[in-house]
């Protein structure tokens, strides 16, 4: 007989995937003890932020060996994301984004010397400046230049309007600070492109001469000391331009071997994919917290409505239909965030296939870079911001407690829609490059009618389906709008809307085929009868949600949308007995993300945390 360790192990790991399972517990045992240390110590935001960076460098490897590993960055940032969403916006910036983009664009790292090793160490903390304020799609018109002084061979770092001040999270004083800095380069009076400078930004004195820092801005959402910054004739080392093999000759002569300037803000841009590889794994670890402190507060607590006085919340069909929806979306956005790491480690040992480069950058940049990773964070970030919106409402009051931690992983999810690559550009994008590239990738038709809605298979098959419809349409669209002389905007502003739908079926159906591959691999008989009706409710909540969009191409019939609610029903009752296999799983590690919300007794464990 199976026995119970067998299926939670091999949970566990499609969950946690082949992780570094030390470096995880060492880094969730130091925040921890950090968490405890200073839990009575007051301390403003900047120097706790501060000071945690440095508490991660000292338990990481060495920074070139992280970068190596796609899973101890998905490893780093799901720990910080679990333990501290704000945190974790700064480790992005730090590691992900700084760090990240003198890993990928220097020649040599160690040569940019003392930026390099107080980075390294987190004696400052490493910002990325990127988003101008001015303008809409700031990345495609960056404004902030950087003139290279051809006698000193430094560059010259300006910002020659209002609109060119860079945003990011660099206020708080007495902080060093770091920054990668992405600026137009002139060259010979020439815009050779946008590349990355590195930049010291701020000491413990404040800020660095020709660097000015407006007062502190804030972002509720995601609560950090933000700023906006802005150049007056900063003088940058040649050794300090990411110049990627680009160089500049002694006699002034400028050479790039991507030989243009889309190309090499696409290269320089190129960063987004560490940070799309590992997103998505941290917030699905943000999404499965959520739905398991939800499901067990239901559980665990009473109802006094006259229908059934004192009964489980749990067993209300509604709550069930929410919570039990939203495990299995987390479940989903874990097995996504899998994929988006496959993507990435791939990516990095061959140069894939990119024909969606061809059609350049319209909305933003992101697609060009990567479409399947950009589109993988847009989905599952809107995905994960679903979840804990919906868990901190069907817990009520607890729910939007700070202690209990729902409102600053939704807060999180819900900045990174925006943040990281607007997401609604990104689906633009990808619904416009897929329209032109008819008769590429998935196609799909309408699932047979012997493949019942609570079979694992029914939504891959309608998630395919949708996505070829949508496709054909917007392409005839499109096509009609081009024989008509349409160019530009005006052939796509009526079709913008269209794009968008485009965009989002694809990424439903990258995370539909991330699930169904996931389960369809399990080995364990007693696992697969769990997850099996796991992946068909994430399915059929999903369907229900889409509803609209199904029945508007044809999809569904509005009789299988009709009878969703009853699936729904009976897949609950077929998860419910497995709800102690699941949390334990797909739950934080003891003391991990210590909030009262899934404590047995919730009163007890909240004036606990409250007497602390």
């Amino acid at each position: 007989m199976t026995t119970r360790t067998q299926p939670l192990g091999e949970l566990a790991e499609i969950v946690h995937g082949s992780r570094p399972y030390a470096l995880r517990s060492r880094l969730l045992t130091a925040l921890a003890a950090d968490r405890e240390q200073t839990a009575d110590a007051p301390e403003d935001r900047a120097h706790q932020v501060h000071r945690r960076l440095r508490l991660i460098a000292d338990n990481l490897p060495p920074v070139g060996e992280l970068f190596r590993n796609p899973e101890q960055l998905a490893v780093l940032s799901e720990c910080a994301a679990l333990v501290d969403p704000p945190l974790y916006m700064a480790v992005v910036n730090h590691y992900v984004l700084c760090l990240g983009s003198v890993v990928t664009l220097a020649d040599d790292p160690a040569a940019l010397g003392r930026p390099w090793q107080n980075l390294t160490t987190g004696r400052a903390k490493g910002v990325f400046l990127v988003t101008e304020i001015g303008d809409a799609s700031s990345h495609l018109g960056t404004q902030t230049t950087a003139r290279l002084d051809p006698d000193s061979r430094e560059f010259v770092l300006d910002t020659p309007v209002a609109g060119a001040a860079k945003f990011s999270g660099v206020g708080g004083l007495g902080v060093p600070q770091t920054a990668v800095v992405c600026a137009r380069t002139v060259v010979d009076g020439i815009d050779r492109g946008v590349f990355s400078f590195v930049v010291d930004l701020t000491d413990a004195d404040g800020p660095r001469p020709g660097v000015t820092l407006s007062r502190s801005l804030e972002a509720p959402s995601l609560p950090l000391d933000y700023a906006l910054v802005r150049f007056d004739g900063v003088r940058v080392p040649y050794a300090q331009w990411l110049r990627d093999r680009a160089h500049i000759d002694a006699d002034g002569a400028f050479h790039d071997p991507l030989g243009g300037p889309d190309a090499r803000l696409q290269r320089t841009l190129s960063v987004g994919q560490i940070l799309w590889a590992t997103l998505p794994s941290a917030v699905a670890t943000m999404a499965r917290q959520c739905s398991v402190s939800a499901l067990r507060f239901s559980a665990h607590r009473r109802a006094h409505g006259r229908l059934a006085p004192g009964a489980s919340v749990l067993e209300l069909r509604n709550q069930q239909h929410a919570l039990l929806g939203a495990l299995a979306e987390s479940f989903a956005l874990t097995c996504a965030g899998r994929t988006a790491r496959e993507i990435w480690a791939r990516s990095r040992t061959a140069r894939r296939a990119a024909a969606h480069r061809a059609n350049g950058m319209t909305f933003s940049p992101w697609t060009a870079v990567d479409r399947p990773l950009a589109v993988l964070k847009a989905v599952t970030v809107r995905g994960a911001a679903r979840v804990a919106a919906e868990c901190q409402h069907r817990c009520g009051l607890a729910g939007f407690l700070r202690p209990n931690l729902l409102d600053g992983y939704h807060g999180f999810a819900h900045a990174f829609d925006t943040a990281g690559g607007d997401s609604h550009l990104i689906l633009l994008d990808a619904g416009r490059s897929l329209a032109q590239e008819r008769g590429a990738g998935a196609r799909g038709s309408i699932p047979p009618a012997d493949v019942p809605a609570d079979h694992p298979g029914w939504w891959p098959a309608v998630a395919r389906a949708q996505e070829s419809l949508l496709r054909d349409e917007l392409h005839r669209a499109l096509q009609q709008g081009v024989r008509a002389g349409r160019t530009g905007l005006e052939l796509w502003n009526p079709l913008l809307d269209a794009a968008h739908r485009l965009g989002e079926a694809y990424g439903s159906r990258l995370i539909a085929d991330s699930l169904a591959a996931a389960v369809e691999a399990v080995l364990d008989p007693e696992l697969r009868a769990v997850l099996r009706p796991l992946a068909a409710l994430y399915g059929a909540v999903e369907a229900r949600r889409l509803a609209g969009g199904l029945l508007a191409a044809g999809t569904l019939a509005p009789g299988t949308v009709r009878a969703l609610p009853t699936v729904i029903d009976g897949l609950c009752d077929r998860l419910l007995p497995h709800l102690p296999l699941l949390w334990e799983a797909m739950g934080a590690p003891p003391g991990a993300a210590p909030a009262p919300l899934g404590a047995d007794d919730y009163a007890a464990a909240l004036y606990d945390f409250l007497d602390r």
